[in-house]
């Protein structure tokens, strides 16, 4: 008689079913938001600069690269703390009584939990129709032709980040190389002190002691884009920056980044941003959100 295959049953810790809202926001020091409450729970990531977070009856702050996860039924609210603060809101629903554990308080963010928030916005760029900086927005409408299993795919990053948050952070993370992690933290150090200045591969290699071919496919591999790519979008962070405060005009912001033409400056600056200089301006002024 052959032997029987036996299942091993799994059993779900976590279920994600419902799906009620996802944003990216970018916001100006001046933006409010008046708070809620609502019966789902809620995820807010700090992807870049400082926010103040609100739950209940207690006040956090949120720094670049930490998450905080909201419980059903109790009030909050985010306001960002400086200028050029961008923050992911997610808000979804399930079988999610394990997530009290790890709500109401601020979590430190691991490269690997990073991945999924990634792909998360990844795809709901490929499945919803309507941009992600609405502020009021109460139903995720989806394209006509969207992607199949890009809703799936959405849930199943949001379950395995709020598996990974649940477990020890320190056994889930990805083991690195850290003379090649060194090295890129170096390369974006360089490039952040450059920002008002040109800079140029080669100038960075010397500094570093390594060829500018290996520094190139190290940050590129690690960055998932190309080290003049990454300073041209530091540059247009920096001017955004440099927007929200209300203080230098255009040619100005053109000049302390070290643009030789204020034609360029707004040529790259609408190429990552998807509109000009003064059309961004005007948007702030109406939304307080920056794009």
């Amino acid at each position: 008689m052959s032997e029987q295959y036996i299942p091993t049953n799994i059993k779900n810790i976590v279920t994600i079913d419902k799906l009620y809202s996802l944003h990216y926001f970018a916001y100006s020091k001046t933006f409010y938001f008046e708070g809620e409450t609502h019966d789902f729970w809620e995820i807010v990531y700090c992807d870049s600069g400082e926010a103040d977070i609100t739950d209940q009856d207690n006040n956090y702050i949120l720094k670049q690269g930490q998450a905080f996860i909201h419980a059903p039924n109790k009030f909050h609210n985010v306001r960002p703390n400086r200028s050029n603060t961008n923050v992911i809101v997610i808000g979804f629903d399930g079988d999610l009584k394990v997530l009290y554990k790890i709500s109401s308080m601020v979590l430190d963010i691991s490269p690997n939990e990073r991945s999924f928030i990634k792909n998360i916005l990844s795809e709901s760029r490929k499945v919803f129709s309507a941009p992600l900086n609405i502020v009021y927005q109460y139903s995720l409408d989806l394209k006509e032709n969207a992607e199949l299993g890009a809703l799936q795919n959405i849930k199943n990053c949001l379950e395995c980040l709020m598996l990974l948050l649940l477990e020890d952070k320190e056994h889930f993370s990805e083991p690195k190389d850290e003379t090649q992690n060194y090295l890129v933290k170096q390369i974006i150090s360089i490039l952040e002190k450059s920002i008002g200045d040109k800079i140029t591969i080669q100038s960075i290699a010397y500094k570093l002691g390594y060829s500018p071919t290996y520094l190139k496919k190290l940050f590129k591999d690690t960055m998932d884009k190309s080290i003049i790519q990454y300073f041209i979008q530091l540059k247009i962070q920096k001017a955004k920056s440099y927007i929200s405060e209300g203080i230098y005009t255009i040619s100005e912001i053109s000049e302390m980044l070290g643009y030789d033409t204020l034609q360029y400056f707004s040529k790259q600056f609408k190429d990552i941003t998807n509109m000009s200089p003064s059309a961004y301006i005007r948007s702030i002024k109406e939304t307080g959100i920056l794009k």
